[in-house]
């Protein structure tokens, strides 16, 4: 059953800084206090803390692989759907404490200037253009300090309108609504949705259409698209018994950007990976990353010189059962009383431009900052 907007508002109600927020097209998660935290390695550590607490935990990965993933176990976890009795489901839960009010003024601030960050573009694709690797995504930061404290329920709940297909979260301090499915399996059926290319939306209908015809004819964001497809494929591939995945990608068409998507659909073999293990073989995509991904985590670390958190890591739950669903953290800010970190990144390839892509990632920017500042 699709995700009913209702649901999504009535559990966002319920939502603060202790409790924890995931929804994706059939199914909202939120998570109540208690909260047993743990930094977990092994599927058995997973195990065994899902089998100490609610049997269903938030986990996330962060952007770095070695760092350990981390695991979020409520005392009760709601599982809403559409029915009748989500309301009953939901009463039962006690009504968080008074909000703070709406941020009356704020002040935005790059963490590095924006023809510093161009300069690295430039840098990125020289390297591709050497054959050291294919592509490589460089992220920006953009700081905003409130004269009050932000609410993650009201940046969420702006977020659940604007962006009424995306995957919604509200867990680790973060705040977001990716459009982008890392992995989602249910019993040995998994599926994947890789993004990859982007241009902004028209104006109106016919730039619109204009737009996104280029967006299918461009040879750089076409090449991007391609690296991550055969990405996600050879990694699915090995565990699968079948795979499908439309061959030449369609246009994803979000509130302020247009992308090329790629459905991936596959059955697990009887002897799959657990869901986390397989999750790990696509983390993190060349969506987020680059590829070859070593390659792309050097040129990342001398291009940025900063530590990503979660950001370009991936977000969601897992079950006693083995099922899951994590979706990839982009369209998101970091969220700490009167300041939230943005985060927004690009992939460069050989053709890259350096404006083009500031002003693609100014266009990314107008997912999360709307919600932020909305009177």
């Amino acid at each position: 059953m699709a995700r009913s907007q209702e649901v999504v508002d009535d559990a966002i109600d319920l939502l603060d800084n202790r409790r924890l927020f995931f929804s994706g097209p059939d199914r909202t998660l939120l998570g109540i206090e208690p909260i047993a935290h743990h930094l977990v390695d092994s599927e058995e550590d997973i195990a065994q803390a899902l089998a100490a607490g609610g049997g269903i935990g938030f986990v996330a990965f962060p952007f770095q692989r070695q760092e350990p993933i981390r695991l979020a176990v409520p005392a009760r976890t709601l599982s809403l759907e559409e029915t009748p009795d989500h309301r009953r489901l939901l009463a039962s839960v006690p009504t968080p404490s008074a909000k703070s009010g709406e941020p009356g003024a704020f002040a935005l601030r790059p963490s590095e200037p924006p023809e510093q960050w161009c300069g690295s573009v430039a840098d990125a694709a020289r390297a591709v253009r050497r054959g050291e690797l294919r592509k490589a995504v460089l992220a920006r930061r953009i700081q905003m300090e409130c004269d009050t404290d932000i609410e993650p329920s009201v940046v969420l709940r702006r977020l659940a309108h604007s962006f009424p297909s995306a995957y919604l979260f509200s867990a680790f301090g973060l705040v977001g609504a990716s459009p982008e499915l890392l992995l989602a399996k249910r019993g040995r059926m998994v599926e994947s949705r890789a993004l990859a290319g982007t241009i902004r939306r028209g104006g109106d209908a016919e730039s619109d259409r204009r737009l996104a015809s280029w967006l299918q004819e461009s040879g750089k964001n076409q090449e991007e698209h391609r690296v991550l497809r055969e990405a996600v494929l050879d990694a699915l591939t090995p565990s699968t018994t079948w795979i499908k995945a439309n061959e030449r990608p369609e246009t994803l068409k979000l509130a302020n950007v247009q992308h090329l998507m790629t459905r991936v659909r596959a059955e697990l073999k009887a002897d799959h990976p657990p869901f986390l293990r397989l999750a790990a073989t696509l983390h993190p995509t060349p969506a987020v990353c680059g590829w070859p991904r070593d390659k792309a985590y050097e040129v990342i670390e001398r291009l940025e010189g900063w530590d990503r958190g979660l950001y370009g890591g991936a977000l969601g739950w897992v079950d006693a059962e083995g099922n899951g669903c994590l979706c990839v953290t982009i369209r998101c800010a970091e969220i700490h009383g009167k300041n939230a970190t943005m985060y927004v990144g690009n992939g460069i390839v050989a053709d890259s431009d350096p404006k083009e892509e500031l002003a693609e990632t100014r266009a990314k920017l107008g997912a999360i900052l709307p919600a932020l500042i909305a009177p």
